[in-house]
C-alpha cells in the first residue's frame, strides 16, 4: 500500500493538476460535455432554491467560471429510511459553518440535489452548510493553492483514488466511515474496496461508480444486423460499421483520436482489449508490446477507411457527444452525459440508443479505467463533527438512490443492493451497467499504488501518451511497433521524474 506523501501547490502545478484531466480517472470526467458552472450552496435557510437549466450543453464554455457560491437551496423531504449510526451522534452545531467542494456532475440537478441535502442536514444539526460545485477546470488548482494557505474545504469530493493519494498528509482517517458504509444495502461493490486505502487506513468514502459506455445506435445495428443487440467484439463492430459506412453523411464509430482526455482513455480502452498494458505488475512501464501494435494497427485501419470520421485526430472532448447528439456517428465510447442529454432534448434517439460494453478484443474480454468518486474530510477542519455526519448522512441509501435518480445514470451505485433498485433494473438503457463496472480497473493496474506511480500515471494521463501513440501512426505515419517503443520512451521518461520503477 502507498505510503504518505504531498505534493506542493507548485510541484502539484508543475504536474498539470491544475487541469481537470490529470488524475486517473480524470479521463472520465473530460469525456462529459463541459456545461457552464452551475455552483450550488446552502447557507441560510431563509433563501430560495437556484433553478436548474433545463437542459445540459453539449461545447465547452469559453472561459473557466470562478466558482461563486448561488443562492442557498430548500431542503429537500427528508427520506424516511433510518440514520446510520454515525448520522444519529452528531453533535449539534450551534450554527458553525461547514463547507463542502464538489465537482460538477456535468448535470446541474445532481448537483442540485447534494445542495439540498447538504441544507437539509446543517438544519437538523446546527450547520450552516455551504455546498460549492465548482467547475471542474479550475477545481484542482483552487484546491491546490487552498491546501496551500491551510484553509481547504472542511469536506472535498474526489474524483478518483489517484486524487486522494495526492493528499493524504491532509487527510482525516475516515476508516470507520468507510466501513459502515461498505456494510449497508448488501455491501460496496468489490470495486471500489482497495483505491481508497493506503497505510491500511480508509481515507476517502466512494458514493459512486462510473461507467463509460459504448452509445450504440440500436436502430442503425438492426437495419445491419436484423436484431438490436449491440456489436459484442471489435471485430463485429468492424463488420457493422463498414456496412454502415454512408461519408459524408455517416461516419459510424466516433472515436476520439485527438490529443485530449478523450482520445486518451478511448485509445487506451482499445489497447487493453487487445491484450495491451501501460504498466506491469511491478508498476514498470509495459506499453510497447505486440498487443499495443495490433491495437495501434486496429484504430489506424478503421481511420484510413473512413469508419472514424477523418477529423477525428482534431476533435475536441466535445466532439463525440456533438456528433452522436447530430446523428453523424452510430458508435462512441463516452461517459452517458450524452444520454442524460438524450433524456432532456431528443426522446427518440434516445429511445434508439444502448449504453453497451466496450466490444471484446482479442483478449475475449474489455477493460475500462476505475472512475470512482468519493468524500474526504481535511485534517484543517474546525467541525470535524459535522463533516462526519455531513458524509455519512449523504451515504444512506435513498438518499444516494435520490442523487443518482437526478443524475440520470451518470453516477452507478456503489452498493449491491442499490444496484437492484427498479430505477436501474427497470429501464432497459441501464441492463449492460453490472457488466461495465465488473470490468473496471484502476489506472495502477495490475500494481500496488504508491505515490510516486500514481504521480507518473497522472502525468502520462496529462499528456496523452496513448492518443500520442495513435497520432504518431495515422498522421506521422510511424509503424505501430514504432509508435509503441516511442509511448515506451515517453513513459520511461515520466517515470523516472518521479523515482517510479522504471
Amino acid at each position: 500500500m502507498a505510503t504518505k506523501r504531498i505534493l506542493s501547490r507548485r510541484q502539484f502545478l508543475r504536474l498539470g493538476f491544475g487541469s481537470a484531466t490529470v488524475l486517473a480517472g480524470t479521463a472520465i470526467l473530460a469525456a462529459c460535455s463541459s456545461p457552464a458552472a452551475t455552483p450550488a450552496a446552502t447557507q441560510a435557510p431563509a433563501a430560495q432554491p437556484t433553478q436548474a437549466p433545463a437542459a445540459q450543453p453539449t461545447e465547452a464554455p469559453a472561459a473557466a467560471a470562478t466558482p461563486t457560491a448561488a443562492a442557498a437551496a430548500q431542503p429537500t423531504e427528508a427520506p424516511a429510511a433510518a440514520p446510520t449510526p454515525t448520522t444519529a451522534a452528531v453533535a449539534q452545531g450551534g450554527g458553525a459553518k461547514l463547507t463542502v467542494w464538489a465537482w460538477q456532475s456535468f448535470t446541474p440537478a445532481g448537483d442540485q440535489e447534494l445542495a439540498n441535502q447538504a441544507t437539509a442536514f446543517g438544519e437538523a444539526n446546527g450547520y450552516k452548510v455551504e455546498y460549492v460545485a465548482i467547475e471542474n477546470k479550475t477545481l484542482p488548482e483552487k484546491l491546490a493553492a487552498a491546501v496551500e494557505a491551510g484553509a481547504p474545504p472542511d469536506v472535498q469530493m474526489f474524483n478518483g483514488g489517484a486524487a486522494v493519494f495526492q493528499y493524504l498528509t491532509h487527510l482525516v482517517d475516515v476508516s470507520d466511515l468507510f466501513i459502515a458504509a461498505s456494510k449497508i444495502e448488501g455491501g460496496f461493490i468489490d470495486t471500489v474496496m482497495e483505491p481508497f486505502k493506503a497505510d491500511g487506513k480508509y481515507w476517502s468514502v466512494p458514493f459512486e461508480i462510473a461507467a463509460s459506455p459504448m452509445h450504440t445506435r440500436i436502430d442503425l445495428v438492426q437495419k445491419v444486423t436484423g436484431k438490436t443487440d449491440p456489436p459484442s467484439t471489435l471485430d463485429d463492430l468492424e463488420n457493422v460499421c463498414k456496412q454502415l459506412l454512408n461519408p459524408p453523411d455517416l461516419y459510424p464509430l466516433g472515436l476520439t483520436l485527438g490529443k485530449t482526455p478523450d482520445g486518451h482513455s478511448n485509445v487506451l480502452d482499445i489497447i487493453w482489449a487487445d491484450g495491451g498494458a501501460l504498466i506491469d505488475a511491478e508498476g514498470k512501464p509495459a506499453i510497447n508490446s505486440p498487443e499495443t501494435a495490433f491495437a495501434l494497427n486496429r484504430i489506424a485501419t478503421w481511420w484510413k477507411e473512413q469508419i472514424i470520421p477523418p477529423d477525428s485526430p482534431s476533435w475536441d472532448d466535445t466532439k463525440n457527444n456533438s456528433a452522436y447528439q447530430s446523428k453523424q456517428v452510430a458508435f462512441v465510447i463516452n461517459p452517458p452525459s450524452i444520454y442524460g442529454w438524450l433524456q432532456q432534448n431528443d426522446q427518440e434517439l434516445m429511445k434508439d440508443t444502448a449504453l453497451a460494453p466496450i466490444p471484446a478484443g482479442k483478449t475475449g474480454k474489455s477493460f475500462q479505467g476505475l472512475d470512482s468518486w468519493s468524500w474526504s474530510i481535511f485534517k484543517e477542519t474546525k467541525v470535524l463533527d459535522g463533516a462526519r455526519g455531513l458524509i455519512s448522512y449523504f451515504m444512506d441509501g435513498t438518499r444516494l438512490q435520490q442523487v443518482y435518480e437526478k443524475v440520470g445514470g451518470r453516477w452507478y451505485p456503489v452498493h449491491k443492493n442499490l444496484q437492484q433498485h427498479p430505477y436501474w433494473t427497470n429501464n432497459p438503457a441501464y441492463k449492460y451497467y453490472p457488466q461495465m463496472v465488473a470490468n473496471e480497473r484502476p489506472m495502477y493496474y495490475p500494481a500496488q499504488p504508491t505515490p510516486e506511480l500514481l504521480q507518473a500515471l497522472g502525468d502520462q494521463e496529462k499528456q496523452f501518451i496513448c492518443a500520442e501513440m495513435i497520432q504518431d501512426v495515422i498522421i506521422n505515419g510511424t509503424t505501430p511497433e514504432k509508435a509503441a517503443e516511442n509511448g515506451q520512451a515517453r513513459l520511461v521518461e515520466i517515470w523516472k521524474k518521479y523515482n517510479a520503477p522504471v
